[in-house]
């Protein structure tokens, strides 16, 4: 759907604004990844006036299926006179000029955000369905007649089915739809499903869609090339950033607007080109500062190429040189730590190093260079380890010590050989102990430190029951629901089936939303069966706030419990509000089950429904077709230092 659209979805997803501590959010049917708290980024600013940031179905702007709102601010959509969020426009940077960076304020430390914008590799939802299984549940859920009925898991779809049932369908949409909403979600969604056979028939019908008159339809097909890795694309898209004439014939003449050249960037990182590189890297020094987003995406495609990419050695020395240039604006310059992360390789660890040290660094650039160490380093860099731990000690950015948490729990966790160095482990794991206690610089830190430790013993399994049981009492000692929140998801990303039967007590007696949505996935990640009465009774509830009801059917998902799929399409097909539509479709397509797709083909084609609630049904196809088991951006949303957002790199996170 149009991108608009999608962000006013997540504002009726979470059905309050931001201005109070309450939950948030705006759906829209392409887009709607929900990463806690408030956006991501905190406000953007433009002239001097704060302006919204993008939102989601449950997502950037929204305090997520309910995270406990205490100690949180933030700010809702900027709305247009019509209602929607506006793409590109009301309330963004207008003009041919890209947006600045995006603020943050004391809210926006809170670890939801890390975890929102890092969990798809750790759910992993449809992964799950390749493992099968047998769960109840059955019609009987939506009838109200009692009867529970035990079956096989549908599992995910072959990838002839989506070829045959899928594709089909979203091709009709691309070349037919005038509904802009249905339009731009099919976009995407076909990208996102299509396969390699049908890659030139799908270039074929985007390409004209670049002369869109609606710029979101415009720019989701310039991104819809990329998710399509199509490299047919590459020299269209690479007109597209370079704002030449064929860029400009493209789409239909005039100036390329500067988020189709943003996105158009974006894509060509996905594609992973050879071609590309010397694109990117010119469109990178020859633009001034004030197109940062273009700027930007383009320092973010090269982070995608991979470390055994031939360009690979080529992008790591550019970034390395932005990174080393004290003129750069400090937004731009803070995406190239986390590029490097990704690409990875031994020489750019001293750089990315110096610049953690640097005490005349910006913090945005520090805080990228912390998430950056905790991809590059190992135990074996132990001035790395050094640092990092003291500046949990003595840091004064509170950002930067919570990505030095994560940063910490990632390196102990990578070590092949932890018993060479057994006495730095040690020292590892009392300073995440000390951590999850409140015993170090700040007691906020305990809840990243529950996370980190998670990590770290997902890695090093022989101290997993070790690091459990601190975990798991540390969670039956909390009382604030935002941080028991993280020790819940600690507790489900360990493993620990015997928290189950508790988790369970507290989601259903426990009030705060928050708390019970991430009470909802722990259980999941457990695959606690015994939940799913519980689970599938919140989500079938008319009253359920529709983040709450994502969560809980992510749980759901978790399980393999495919009475969700039947309830959740019962619930998309009778939905009266954007917020229930929008939360039902995600739902669906995060869980990813065949048995999903007839229904939502219908929902889909039908002509008399109103185009949100259809945009919303391409939407689920295009996630239950994904080519992959993880989500098309979740390698952009990883690892990557939301504090510094900009208005495109918001969108793209907020796709679903």
């Amino acid at each position: 759907m149009c991108l608009s659209n999608l962000l006013l979805g997540a504002a009726l997803l979470t059905g309050a604004a931001l201005a109070t501590p309450a939950l948030a959010a705006t759906p829209m049917p392409h887009g709607g990844i929900y990463y806690g708290p408030s956006d991501a980024g905190g406000g953007n600013t433009d002239n001097g006036a704060t302006v919204a940031p993008p939102t989601n179905p449950g997502g950037g702007a929204s305090l997520g299926p309910g995270a406990s709102t205490a100690g949180r601010a933030g700010s809702g959509g900027s709305r247009t006179g019509g209602g929607r969020i506006a793409r590109g426009g009301g309330g963004r940077r207008q003009g041919q000029t890209s947006g600045g960076g995006l603020s943050g304020g004391p809210g926006f430390e809170v670890w939801d955000y890390w975890w929102e914008h890092n969990k798809a590799r750790f759910l992993d939802l449809k992964g799950r369905l390749d493992g099968g299984g047998v769960v109840s549940g059955g019609l009987s859920v939506l009838t109200g007649g009692g009867r529970h009925v035990d079956r096989t898991l549908s599992r995910r779809p072959m990838p002839a089915t989506v070829d045959q049932e899928i594709v089909p369908e979203l091709l009709a949409q691309v070349r037919n739809a005038t509904d802009r909403d249905v339009l731009d979600s099919s976009l995407l969604a076909l990208a996102r499903s299509a396969g390699v056979g049908r890659r030139a028939e799908v270039v074929e019908a985007t390409l004209p869609h670049l002369a869109h008159a609606e710029l979101s339809v415009q720019s989701s097909a310039a991104l819809a090339l990329g998710v399509l890795r199509a490299p047919e694309a590459v020299p269209a898209l690479s007109h597209l950033l370079q704002d030449n004439s064929e860029g400009r014939r493209l789409t239909g003449g005039g100036k390329v607007h500067w988020l189709v050249r943003s996105f158009a960037a974006l894509s060509l990182g996905l594609i992973g080109d050879e071609r590309s590189v010397p694109v990117l890297t010119d469109v990178v020094r020859r633009l001034p500062d004030t197109d940062k987003d273009i700027k930007i995406c383009a320092v973010v495609a090269l982070g995608q190429l991979g470390e055994d990419h031939p360009s690979a050695a080529e992008a790591r020395r550019f970034l390395v040189e932005l990174l080393g240039d004290r003129r750069l604006d400090p937004l731009v310059a803070s995406y190239a730590p986390t590029s490097l992360g990704k690409l990875g390789g031994e020489e750019v660890l001293a750089p990315v190093h110096a610049a953690f040290r640097d005490r005349d660094a910006d913090r945005l650039v520090r805080q990228s260079a912390a998430l950056a160490l905790g991809q590059l380093a190992g135990m074996e860099h132990e001035a790395v380890v050094a640092d990092l731990i003291d500046y949990l000690a003595e840091g004064k950015d509170r950002q930067t010590r919570h990505f030095a948490i994560i940063a910490l729990g990632q390196i102990g966790a990578r070590d092949t050989a932890p018993e060479t160095r057994a006495e730095a482990h040690d020292a590892l794991r009392h300073r995440l102990g000390r951590e999850l206690l409140g015993k170090g610089k700040s007691r906020e830190h305990r809840s990243w430190a529950a996370l980190a430790a998670a990590l770290y013993a997902r890695g090093q399994t022989v101290h997993e029951l070790e690091i459990t049981e601190k975990v798991r009492a540390a969670y039956d000692g909390e009382g604030d629901p935002a941080y028991k929140g993280a020790f819940a998801v600690a507790l489900g990303l360990l493993g620990d089936r015997d928290s189950a039967p508790r988790l369970l007590e507290d989601f259903g007696d426990t009030g705060d939303e928050g708390f019970r949505g991430y009470a909802a996935v722990a259980l999941g990640l457990l695959r606690a069966q015994s939940a799913g009465d519980a689970l599938r009774g919140v989500c079938r509830s008319p009253t359920t706030p529709p983040t709450l009801r994502l969560q809980v059917s992510t749980g759901l998902g978790l399980m393999s419990d495919t009475g969700a799929v039947d309830l959740l399409v019962g619930t998309l097909s009778s939905a009266r509000t954007l917020g229930v539509s929008s939360a039902a479709a995600k739902a669906l397509g995060l869980i990813g089950d065949r048995d999903s797709i007839r229904p939502l083909v219908d929902v889909a084609a039908d002509g008399d429904r109103q185009g949100l609630t259809r945009a919303f049904a391409c939407v689920a196809l295009g996630l239950v077709g994904e080519r992959t088991s993880l989500p098309w951006n979740a390698a952009l949303s990883a690892n990557n230092n939301y504090r510094a957002k900009t208005p495109s790199v918001s969108e793209v996170l907020d796709i679903l």
